[in-house]
C-alpha cells in the first residue's frame, strides 16, 4: 500500500478541535508534537499495558479475572475498520452517529446500506418467531 501524501498510512486519525492524532501498531504522530508531551487532566486515564493479548486472555480464563480490555471493547474496536471499508466502497467522506450506530448526513442511505446484509438460512433469526 502507497503512503498518503502526509506520510500515513495503516492507521487510525483522531481529529480534534486543538489538532489530531495518528496512530497504528508501531507509530503515533500528531499534528503539534506538544498534544503527545501535555499530560492528561481531570484525571489522567491510565491504561493497562499488554505486549500479549492473547496470552492476558487466556490468563483471565484461567483466573476469572477480566482481561485488559472488556468484551465490549471487541466490537466497538472493529467497528472503526468496518466503516473505513464502507468509507472506501462508497467512495466518500461519512459521518457517523456512535450512540445511533448510523451514518448520518450526505451519503447516509448508500452507506447504512452496508451496516447488514441479508441473512442466509438457517444462519437467520427466522427462529425467533
Amino acid at each position: 500500500m502507497a503512503l498518503k501524501p502526509d506520510g500515513q498510512r495503516n492507521g487510525v486519525r483522531f481529529q480534534g478541535t486543538n489538532g489530531w492524532i495518528w496512530v497504528n501498531r508501531t507509530t503515533i504522530n500528531s499534528s503539534d508534537p506538544e498534544i503527545l508531551d501535555t499530560p492528561m487532566v481531570d484525571p489522567p486515564v491510565r491504561l493497562e499495558v499488554s505486549d500479549d493479548h492473547m496470552r492476558n486472555f487466556f490468563d483471565a480464563v484461567g483466573t476469572r479475572k477480566d482481561p485488559i480490555c472488556p468484551a465490549e471493547d471487541g466490537p466497538r474496536s472493529a467497528t472503526v475498520g468496518h466503516l473505513i471499508v464502507i468509507a472506501l466502497r462508497t467512495g466518500r467522506a461519512l459521518r457517523w452517529d456512535p450512540s445511533k450506530e448510523k451514518f448520518i448526513g450526505e451519503g447516509a442511505r448508500e452507506a447504512n446500506a452496508h451496516l447488514s446484509r441479508r441473512m442466509r438460512k438457517p444462519y437467520d433469526y427466522s427462529f425467533a418467531g
